[in-house]
This record gives structure tokens, sequence and C-alpha cells, in this order.
């Protein structure tokens, strides 16, 4: 549609230059102006291939970040502590903590905007029920503390 406006623009221009009312130099400088793009004309949408790549490699990066999630802080507390002598355990468990939880809700997040991949459903469905699996644990703690007393 927007190449026919085009197409019967030039033709006004040609005929307004035929005419005598613009001259040359005006009809070049008109006619280049209306061949540049507009910025607010929209873009041609990306393919769909595109977009299941796209959702693919973020699935896969969910993937990799609940995998570092677990695997990385479990590493970094027993080289630490191995290295403290076993002397600071609170304080680097503390740190592996807070590592393990920002990775997990980074893998989270990654996971729901990749979504329609199968990477993205695992991601999400693994640190939910990490979560849960860690609401339960500490239900169960605090239930054993109390029956104690």
């Amino acid at each position: 549609m927007a190449n026919a406006l085009n197409i019967s623009s030039e033709e006004e221009l040609l005929q307004l230059r035929d005419e005598g009312k613009i001259s040359e130099a005006e009809y070049n400088d008109l006619l280049g102006t209306m061949s540049i793009s507009i910025p607010g004309e929209p873009r041609e949408p990306a393919t769909q291939s595109d977009m299941e790549r796209s959702k693919r490699r973020l699935g896969k990066i969910s993937f990799f970040l609940l995998l570092a999630g677990i695997v990385l802080p479990a590493v970094g507390f027993f080289v630490c502590s191995a290295a403290t002598s076993w002397g600071e355990m609170d304080v680097i468990f503390n740190g592996c903590l807070v590592a393990l939880v920002l990775l997990e809700i980074l893998a989270f997040v990654f996971g729901v905007i990749s979504w329609p991949d199968v990477f993205g459903k695992a991601t999400v469905a693994t640190v939910s029920a990490l979560a849960v699996l860690w609401v339960l644990y500490h239900v169960l703690l605090i239930l054993d503390v109390l029956s104690v007393r």
C-alpha cells in the first residue's frame, strides 16, 4: 500500500515539474525525501524461526543458570570452608546461600521468558520444586523446634 502511494506521489511530483510549478532541484530534493523511510514505520516482523531460536537460546541459558546455581555455591562452600580450616562456616554458608538464591531467581526469570521452550519449562518446574522443598524443610524444622519445647 505504501509503495502504491509512493508511485502516485512520484507521478504527482513529475507532473508538477513538467508543468513548471517546481524546479528540477526541488523535484530531486522532494524525491530524495520521499525515498527516506520514516523512523516511525513498523519494521518487518521477525520470522517465526528467529523467535523460536531466541526462545531456545534463552531456555538453554536458564537451564545452565539453574545448574550453576546448584553446583557453584556447593563447590564454593566446600573450597572456601576447606581453605579456612572449616573455621568461618556461617559467613561462607551465607555467601553461598545468597549466590544460590540469586542464580536460581535469575534462572526462574529466564525460564519464564523462554516458557515455550522445553528448557524453559524444565527450569521453571525445577526451581519451583526446589523452592517448595526449601519451604517444607523450614516448616518441618520450625515444627520440630516447637515440639521439643
